[in-house]
């Protein structure tokens, strides 16, 4: 199944280390989504940018760099675009926060003792053997574990 890129709303980016997850516990602020909850990197998609574009923009502005190890996963029934990418020590020591009050790293186990914001709260609750085979092994899942349409354009 492939969907078309119209009317995107974001990307979603998934980054496991050590058989843990990234997360960002979004700021405080009332007036944004989620407030004081624990998500992955995602962004918004600025209307001239493809997902690949908006994932790399996306990851510069929020850990400062791009992971050596990243893949594309799938677009969304709603529109998003979905990624996944494996930190070395290397890049996890170089994690500058640009976004958020601060990040974590959690195990597949600890991410049900958090507040988790939007898309990855959806996708854990639905797909638990696919995020916990993310975490243990490391390994990107397949888009369509994870009931995504694939996207044919340019990878990040």
């Amino acid at each position: 199944m492939t969907m078309e890129q119209k009317n995107v709303a974001g990307v979603v980016i998934f980054l496991v280390w050590r058989q843990k997850f990234f997360m960002i516990l979004r700021d405080d602020n009332p007036e944004i989504r989620s407030p004081n909850e624990w998500c992955p990197v995602t962004g918004g998609r600025d209307e001239e940018e493809d997902f690949g574009q908006a994932t790399l923009r996306e990851l510069k502005e929020e850990i400062g760099f791009i992971p050596r190890d990243l893949a594309t996963l799938g677009v969304s029934h709603k529109g998003n675009g979905f990624f996944f990418g494996r930190l070395s020590d290397e890049e996890k020591d170089s994690i500058a926060l640009g976004e958020g009050q601060c990040y974590g790293f959690f195990s597949y186990d600890e991410l049900f003792s958090i507040p988790i914001a939007g898309a990855m709260k959806i996708y854990l609750d639905r797909h638990p053997n696919v995020f916990r085979r993310m975490a243990e092994t490391g390994l990107s899942p397949f888009g369509r574990e994870l009931g995504l349409a694939t996207w044919n354009g340019p990878s990040p």
